[in-house]
């Protein structure tokens, strides 16, 4: 198998350079054929995953945040194989493998050498996503965030924590409906989190009772509510303890429609888009995703 690392060289506040002699000191002993390419604006990953095919027998890494993932993501072809090595300030992603944290160093090798597993990715319209795609105030907290993640590097994921205070005090709620395979629903929503995985935002964790091989994706709709209950909510919602919570409901689906009053700010694993109407639906199984032999995810057969 050739291994081929796509590595966002401001990623992990420019670190993510001092691991490329790691990778070519690994294979300077092994008889197997490696790449590095480094990305050089936004949308280049995406452009360098669409290089490979299946038939070259080929896994891509992906050395970098959250973001850089997703491009590699919405770049691969069929049947190639995706590795994620983290390194940007969430990597909310990669918390599903489940396994116990280590250098990012050893996390690189054990990765090369490990086993690979058919996940789920999401589809919002026509992007795909590997962990979330959220709606209006949660994807302005992630626009600011991101905003002061640039600005303030040493703040590393509590930019989100940070982001989340101005705009809860300017928000808006958003009216939608919703469509799912048996009921029509009409929303006023404070926040709205459609999840592959549990985490997003450093941590926070909407959908407790997400997986990446279940073939759903799980749906969190929190109500609109005044100031007060929703400080006295956020540290749950963090916690992943807002689940008996009367304003919060939950759904797992294969797929829905949700169609907006007014054009929102959509994001899908951190890149943002402006939407009214979104199909949201689960590809089950449609990614093969290479993880330390430790992970608690089934293996391919």
């Amino acid at each position: 198998m050739r291994h081929i690392f796509i590595i966002n060289p401001m990623s992990g506040n420019k670190q993510a350079v001092k691991y490329i002699p790691l990778i070519e000191d690994y294979f300077k002993s092994k008889p197997t054929e490696y790449e590095i390419l480094l990305t050089q604006y936004p949308g280049h990953a995406t452009e360098l995953a669409k290089r490979f095919v299946k038939e070259d027998e080929v896994c891509v890494y992906s050395l970098s945040g959250d973001g850089t993932a997703n491009e590699v993501l919405n770049g691969l072809n069929e049947g190639v194989s995706l590795a994620i090595l983290p390194l940007g300030t969430g990597n909310d992603f990669t918390r599903m493998f489940q396994i116990p944290e280590i250098p990012l160093n050893q996390l690189i090798i054990e990765t090369i050498e490990g086993k690979e597993c058919f996940v789920d990715y999401g589809m919002s319209n026509s992007r795909k996503f590997l962990n979330c795609s959220t709606m209006g105030l949660d994807a302005d907290i992630g626009i600011l965030a991101h905003e002061l993640k640039v600005k303030y590097p040493m703040l590393g994921s509590f930019t989100y924590v940070l982001a989340i205070f101005p705009l809860l005090i300017k928000r808006k709620p958003l009216n939608f409906t919703v469509t799912l395979d048996n009921q029509t629903l009409k929303v006023k929503s404070l926040l709205t989190a459609v999840m592959n995985g549990q985490y997003y935002g450093g941590g926070f964790t909407p959908t407790p009772m997400a997986a990446i091989q279940d073939g759903y994706l799980d749906l969190c709709i929190i109500q609109d509510t005044n100031l007060l209950r929703i400080l006295t909510l956020l540290p749950k919602y963090k916690a992943g303890k807002h689940i008996f919570e009367d304003i919060v409901s939950f759904y797992k689906v294969k797929q829905f429609n949700l169609l907006s009053e007014r054009e929102i700010s959509t994001q899908c694993d951190g890149e943002v888009y402006p939407e009214i109407e979104i199909n949201f639906k689960i590809v089950e199984k449609g990614l093969r995703l290479r993880v330390p032999k430790r992970s608690l995810l089934e293996e391919a057969k």
